[in-house]
């Protein structure tokens, strides 16, 4: 078995707060975010892809309705 630094790996995409790496030769996409690293088949990175869509959809909305709850009773406080 080869170790990682054997492995031809192509970078799919950097940022600052981390890395998406794909091994073709495993067909495996490796997620590093700090030190925290996840292994999955390529062909599960779009379903990881529409749940952090997702949950970060619902979480804007969430914001969004508290907001204007929060909004609401302090216009009522004022009336």
């Amino acid at each position: 078995m080869k170790s990682k630094n054997e492995h031809n790996r192509k970078l799919l995409s950097k940022n600052a707060s981390g890395r998406i790496e794909f091994c073709e030769e495993c067909n495996v996409v490796e997620l590093e975010i700090g030190a925290f690293s996840i292994r999955l088949h390529a062909q599960d990175l779009s379903i990881l892809n529409h749940l952090i869509r997702e949950a970060d959809f619902n979480l804007n909305f969430h914001q969004l309705e508290k907001a204007r709850t929060e909004y609401g009773s302090l216009s009522n406080e004022l009336h």
